[in-house]
C-alpha cells in the first residue's frame, strides 16, 4: 500500500498551485482589483458569479454555493479523491518525488484492484481476437457490414469478440489469477463450485467504464439467431451498479463539462453513432431506468440535459417518467427531449439516412418537455372527436401545472387555434385544475398563476421568511464590518446578485469565530466566560477542528486554504470562506468581541423565542383561531418589551 501523502507535501503543493491558471483551464477569469471574477464552471452562470481570490486562493460561486480549494476543486470537477488531486496537482507544478505515493487507493479501490485489472486485460484480450485472429472474422464482419463501424471506432470504444473457447478462463489460469477474484469478478459462469466457463461465450462484447475509463463489466450481444438471450449484462456487484453507471460517460465528460449538453440515449449503438455525427456528450443508461444517481453525475458536469428517446411507446414512457425525475433531483437544469421520426433509433437513422440526418436530427430537434409531452399526448388520437378531445385536454392540465407562465399561455393559445376551443374557456378550465390540484400539500394552488392572471401577484397566507431583526439595535462593532460589496473599487457583476440573510446572532458568531481564531487574546477572553456557548452548532465544531488543526500545524498567520482543506466539509468551508471576507480584514478588538459574545448571549435566546412565536401566530391565522391568535400576539408584545427593557 501506499505511504500516507505527509502534510509538509501537501502544503508545498498548495503553495505552488496557481488556482487561477487551473481555474481558467475550465471558465475565463476576468481581474477585478485583487480577485478574478468569471462565470462559474459548475453550472450555467449567465450572470458571472464565480470569484478566486488568487491572494488566498480560495474559491467561492455567489450563485450556487461551492468554494474551496485547488484540491476541492479538482475534486469536484473530476471526482478525485483527497490524494489523487494532491498528486495529479503534484505532477502538473513539477513536485518531484512522490513516486512512493502514486496509486494510493482507497479501501475500496485496493479490494477491488485485482479484479479491475482482470477487466482491463480480458477487453484487451478480447478486442484483439475481434481484430486479429479467424475467430473474431463473424463477429468483425457483423460490425463492420451491419452495424458500419470501422476499426478505428472499434479500437475507440474497445469492442470485442468472446469465443466459445472459454479463452479468458484460460487466460486467468495460466497467470495464476487467484479463484476467489476470478469468481467476484463475475466473468465467469461458475457450476457446483467451480468456474466452468467464460460468461460472454460467442457475443460481441461492449466494455463499461466508469468515468474514469476504468473498465468494470460488459454488455455482450450474441450472435447466434436461436439464443433466446440476445443481450447480457454483467451481473450487479459491489462494483458493477447499473444505476450508477453511464456507458461512455468516460469520452462524454469532456464535451459535457464544456458545455455540450449531456445526451441520454437508450442503446450503446445509439451513442456511437452519436459521436460519430459528431454530438460528443452522449451517454446511455445500462438498460434500466434514469435514476437520482446518473442525474447527479450529470449534473455535477453541466445544467442541460437533453433525452434522446425512440419515438414508440417505450421511448415515450421513459421520457416521461425521465422529466420529473430530472426536475426532482436538480430543479434547475434545462432539459431537451428529442424524439426521432418514424419511431427509428438514432442508430438506425445513421445507417438508414446518413450521418448528416443523424447530426440534424440530434441539433435542430430538440423539444421542451412540454412540448414534447403535448405532442405526445395527442398521439393516438382524433382530436375532431369531442371525447378524444377532451381526453387529450385532461392529459395536457398536468403537464402545462409543471410549465412556465410563457409556455402555459403559448400552449393554450395554439390549441385554441388548432381545436377552436376559445382562449377563455381553456384558461377558466385550466385554472380550474390547478384549484383541485394544489402542489406540495400547501392547499389550492393560486389561480394568479393561471395564464391571463398576474402571476406576480402573492398568494394569501403567505408566512414571513425569517424574523425581523429591525427590533434589534445596531451594535456598532457588526454594523461596521464590511459587507462583501463595500471593499474595492472595481464591483464585479455577481455583487447585485442577492445574498443569503443570516440574523444578527449567527453574524456575531461569525465576527467572534474569526477574532478568536486570529487572537489568541481573544480566545482566552471567552474561554474565561463559562455563561458562554454558540447557538449554531458548526461554529462550535469549527473551533474545535481549529484546535486540532493548529497542533498538527502550529502557531501562526491563518492560511484560510489549509485550514478549508483540512475541514473537507463543503458547507462548513462556505461558512470559513464568508467569515473570513466579513471579518478576516478587521484587527480583533477586545471590546468588540465582548459586544459579539453579548450579542449571542442575549439574543440568540429571544431569537428562538421570537421564531417559535411566529410559528404559532401564522397557524393560528391560518386555522382563523382569534383567541389563540390574541392571546399570542400579547406574548410577542411583552416578548419584545421584555428583551428591550434589558
Amino acid at each position: 500500500m501506499a505511504e500516507r501523502i505527509p502534510q509538509a507535501v501537501i502544503d508545498e503543493v498548495r503553495a505552488q498551485t496557481n488556482l487561477v491558471d487551473l481555474v481558467s483551464q475550465y471558465t475565463q477569469l476576468v481581474k477585478r482589483g485583487r480577485e478574478w471574477n468569471g462565470s462559474c464552471p459548475f453550472h450555467e452562470d449567465r450572470r458571472p458569479s464565480f470569484f478566486v481570490d488568487d491572494k488566498k486562493q480560495v474559491f467561492h460561486c455567489f450563485s450556487c454555493g461551492r468554494s474551496g480549494t485547488a484540491f476541492s476543486f479538482l475534486m469536484e470537477k473530476e471526482g478525485y479523491t483527497y490524494p489523487q488531486a494532491i498528486l495529479k496537482l503534484a505532477e502538473d507544478e513539477g513536485v518531484t518525488g512522490l513516486d512512493k505515493y502514486q496509486g494510493q487507493p482507497s479501501a475500496r479501490q485496493e479490494k477491488f484492484q485485482k479484479i479491475y485489472e482482470l477487466y482491463d486485460a480480458a477487453q484487451k484480450l478480447y478486442t484483439h481476437i475481434l481484430l486479429n485472429t479467424t475467430a473474431g472474422e463473424q463477429a468483425l464482419s457483423y460490425l463492420k457490414d451491419d452495424r458500419q463501424l470501422d476499426e478505428e471506432t472499434i479500437r475507440q470504444y474497445g469492442l470485442g469478440f468472446v469465443p466459445s473457447n472459454n479463452v479468458l478462463l484460460s487466460y486467468a489460469r495460466e497467470h495464476n489469477i487467484d479463484e476467489k477474484v476470478m469468481a467476484e469478478a463475475e466473468l465467469f459462469i461458475e457450476r457446483d463450485g467451480e468456474l466452468t466457463r467464460d460468461r460472454f461465450n460467442n457475443r460481441v462484447v461492449w466494455p463499461i467504464k466508469n468515468d474514469r475509463g476504468q473498465v468494470l463489466g460488459f454488455s455482450g450481444r450474441s450472435l447466434d439467431p436461436d439464443n433466446p438471450a440476445k443481450y447480457m449484462n454483467s451481473p450487479e456487484s459491489p462494483f458493477f451498479n447499473k444505476g450508477k453507471l453511464l456507458y461512455n460517460l468516460d469520452q462524454a465528460k469532456g464535451a459535457i463539462r464544456l458545455g455540450e449538453p449531456a445526451m441520454i440515449f437508450e442503446g450503446f449503438m445509439d451513442v456511437i453513432s452519436a459521436a460519430m455525427a459528431g454530438v460528443d456528450g452522449a451517454v446511455a443508461t445500462m438498460g434500466t431506468a434514469l435514476t437520482e444517481d446518473h442525474v447527479k453525475a450529470l449534473t455535477k458536469l453541466n445544467d442541460k440535459i437533453t433525452l434522446v428517446y425512440d419515438g414508440d411507446a417505450a421511448g415515450q414512457k421513459a421520457a416521461k417518467r425521465s422529466i420529473p425525475l430530472i426536475r426532482s433531483v436538480t430543479p434547475q437544469v434545462e432539459i431537451g427531449v428529442i424524439a426521432l421520426a418514424d419511431n427509428r433509433d438514432p442508430d438506425e437513422v445513421r445507417r438508414e439516412l446518413g450521418l448528416p440526418a443523424l447530426k440534424q436530427a440530434l441539433t435542430q430537434a430538440t423539444q421542451t418537455p412540454t412540448e414534447y409531452l403535448i405532442n405526445a399526448a395527442k398521439q393516438d388520437k382524433n382530436l375532431q372527436n369531442q371525447a378524444q378531445y377532451l381526453d387529450f385536454l385532461k392529459e395536457v392540465w398536468p403537464i402545462l401545472s409543471s410549465a412556465s407562465a410563457v409556455e402555459q399561455d403559448y400552449f393554450l393559445k395554439k390549441i385554441s387555434e388548432d381545436y377552436g376551443s376559445s382562449m377563455e374557456s381553456l384558461q377558466s378550465e385550466f385554472k380550474d385544475y390547478l384549484a383541485a390540484h394544489p402542489k406540495g400539500g400547501q392547499g389550492p394552488q393560486n389561480a394568479s398563476q393561471a395564464p391571463g392572471f398576474n402571476p406576480g401577484q402573492a398568494g394569501p397566507g403567505q408566512a414571513a421568511s425569517g424574523w425581523d431583526d429591525s427590533f434589534i439595535p445596531d451594535i456598532d462593532p457588526l454594523a461596521g464590518a464590511s459587507d462583501y460589496g463595500s471593499r474595492g473599487a472595481s464591483v464585479p457583476n455577481w455583487q447585485d446578485a442577492p445574498k443569503p440573510q443570516i440574523s444578527r446572532v449567527e453574524k456575531a458568531e461569525r465576527a467572534l469565530l474569526m477574532a478568536m481564531i486570529k487572537s489568541p487574546a481573544i480566545r482566552q477572553l471567552v474561554d474565561e466566560r463559562p455563561d458562554f456557548s454558540f447557538v449554531h452548532p458548526e461554529y462550535q465544531l469549527l473551533l474545535l477542528l481549529y484546535d486540532a488543526f493548529s497542533k498538527e500545524h502550529g502557531s501562526g498567520d491563518f492560511d484560510l486554504a489549509a485550514f478549508m482543506d483540512y475541514v473537507q466539509k463543503p458547507d462548513l468551508g462556505q461558512k470559513l470562506l464568508s467569515m473570513d471576507r466579513e471579518f478576516g480584514t478587521l484587527e480583533p478588538q477586545r471590546d468588540a468581541a465582548k459586544d459579539y459574545m453579548e450579542v449571542i448571549i442575549r439574543v440568540g435566546p429571544y431569537e428562538d423565542q421570537l421564531k417559535n412565536l411566529q410559528q404559532k401566530i401564522a397557524q393560528a391565522k391560518n386555522q382563523h383561531d382569534d383567541a389563540a391568535l390574541i392571546t399570542l400576539m400579547t406574548e410577542l408584545i411583552n416578548l419584545k418589551k421584555e428583551h428591550f427593557s434589558q
